[in-house]
């Protein structure tokens, strides 16, 4: 049985993560140009590896496929929709700050769960997200942005999803922040 991550090849028409990097960093030099706030969102499918592994790389594939299309048609305008690869993906909206992100970020899980509520498999397909925002007047780097974003997507996997999907844009245990390897002063508060 092939791995997740061979899935990376799917091809859902969406930027890649070379360029959601490109994007993120053209977006964070706005945004600190022009004093607005810019978000971040990361997604992941929760129990993929168990849906890919009972359904085969077919029926995997075309769930990424639904997914992509799924969270193009849910997204606001202007925001900016990524496909790292497997099921890993990245939402960028410019001009929200962390309760406009969070709002959105409930509205793709919402659009997520209809989507895939009649899928057959051994879970349910929902996602889990993480959210981050440019924080007012403080330094901080478009990568600190999308660690952030994604250590509170990893935190909610990890600990709270055994209960429930959801969004996640709030603080990390301490021990979290020690794991990731960003400067000290550029976490938002939330």
């Amino acid at each position: 049985m092939p791995s997740t991550l061979a899935l990376d090849e799917v091809l859902t028409t969406l930027p890649d993560r070379k360029a959601m990097l490109e994007q993120l960093e053209q977006a964070a030099t706005q945004a600190r140009s022009s004093g607005k706030v810019l978000s971040l969102l990361t997604l992941d499918l929760d129990h993929f590896k168990a849906y890919q592994d009972s359904q085969g790389a077919d029926a995997a594939q075309a769930v990424l496929l639904k997914l992509a299309d799924t969270l193009s048609g849910a997204i606001p305008a202007g925001a900016q929709l990524s496909h790292l690869g497997g099921d890993e993906f990245v939402v960028l909206l410019p001009g929200h700050d962390v309760l406009a992100a969070s709002a959105v970020a409930e509205q793709l899980r919402a659009a997520v769960e209809a989507a895939f509520a009649g899928t057959e498999g051994p879970a349910r397909l929902t996602i889990t997200l993480g959210v981050a925002a440019s924080p007012a007047g403080k330094d901080w780097s478009a990568r600190s942005l999308l660690s952030l974003a994604d250590a509170r997507m990893t935190f909610a996997k990890k600990r709270l999803l055994p209960h429930h999907n959801l969004v996640w844009a709030g603080t990390l245990p301490s021990d979290w922040y020690t794991r990731l390897d960003v400067q000290a002063g550029v976490w938002p508060s939330v």
